[in-house]
């Protein structure tokens, strides 16, 4: 899977012998080893947006299909963590920190509001981001339009880097808040919420969690 997006990647920015027109048919691949295509509901959406791609490719725009990425993926970020904010849900972070590091971490005076506080920044955080990185890349495209160069660059680097930045400065600020609380270290915390995560998406009320 990773080998197929760098290979979209390198096809996207013209690296080698791969041509530009080769990034949404491999794209279109990527999201097939993503999506769980044994629902029928899901196939046919897939083979539609294959379809959409195809298209678009085949009309020369495989450039400014590209450049919505970043903010495709903000936009599921920010659906990801939004949708657990409902009443009757559990905050998506405090799921991970119930999941991950067990419910006696919850207990913690503080820790439970915290994560609800965590899951509303890395919903307004990412929603902000769709609507910049949207803006950026309707001038980018608009017909006629001159954008500065800082656009572009906002729009390809800040997509993918601002939400590690952003992982980066939360986890520094947690630290610091509980810092007389001990503390998974960072890698033990992943492989964790790797093995967790097929539990952690489904979003089901706190008293029908698996």
């Amino acid at each position: 899977m990773a080998l197929l997006f760098a290979l979209m990647l390198a096809a996207a920015a013209g690296v080698g012998d791969w041509p530009q027109e080769l990034a949404l048919p491999v794209l279109a691949l990527a999201l097939a080893g993503l999506l769980p295509l044994q629902r029928a509901a899901v196939m046919a959406m897939w083979l539609l947006a294959t379809a959409g791609l195809l298209w678009l490719d085949a009309r020369g725009h495989a450039r400014a299909v590209l450049g919505t990425l970043p903010v495709l993926v903000n936009a599921g970020l920010c659906v990801l963590f939004a949708r657990t904010l409902r009443r009757g849900h559990e905050p998506l972070v405090t799921r991970v920190v119930r999941m991950v590091e067990g419910e006696d971490r919850l207990q913690i005076p503080g820790v439970a509001a915290y994560t609800r506080a965590v899951t509303w920044y890395w919903a307004l955080l990412t929603g902000a981001q769709v609507v910049l990185l949207a803006a950026c890349w309707s001038w980018l495209h608009w017909p006629g339009a001159s954008a500065p160069p800082v656009l572009r660059l906002w729009l390809h680097a800040s997509g993918y880097a601002l939400p590690v930045l952003a992982m980066l400065a939360e986890y520094a600020w947690r630290r610091l808040r509980f810092r007389g609380q001990p503390h998974l270290a960072p890698h033990r915390f992943a492989r964790r919420l790797v093995a967790c995560w097929p539990r952690i998406v489904r979003d089901l009320p706190p008293g029908e969690q698996a």
